[in-house]
């Protein structure tokens, strides 16, 4: 089967950005939904994506003065600011990462980002 016959089929070892639709969760605060907003790529049991139950990985946009506030969870986390200008800050830690750095949370670092450019912030996330 070629691959352009296959393209119908959802496959489980790729998916395009383009072919998932942008998201957020309902149980995030109003004023963070109306700046925010995700495309999960691998795991996590969205609908659309690459089923995976270890790892989740996909991309998030954050609006021009826009805060996602801080918090901290369980599982390590990894992004990597792929545009934008941002203000970081893991524990006690503050940074203005560029486009092309990668940052680190370890599990239960409190963190969160605030998008102190005039563009949209654009991450991967994992």
């Amino acid at each position: 089967m070629s691959s352009e016959e296959n393209t119908s089929e959802a496959s489980r070892s790729h998916v395009h950005v383009s072919d998932v639709q942008w998201t957020a969760s309902p149980q995030y605060p109003e004023a963070l939904l109306r700046v925010y907003r995700c495309k999960p790529l691998i795991g996590g049991g969205w609908s659309g994506v690459i089923p995976q139950q270890d790892i989740l990985m996909g991309v998030l946009e954050l609006a021009p003065g826009a805060i996602y506030a801080a918090h901290a969870h369980p599982a390590p986390e990894i992004y990597y600011v792929m545009n934008g200008t941002a203000r970081w800050t893991v524990d006690e830690e503050r940074f203005d990462p560029e486009p092309g750095t990668a940052i680190y949370h370890v599990p239960n670092a409190l963190h969160r980002m605030i998008n102190i450019g005039n563009e949209t912030l654009r991450v991967c996330w994992m």
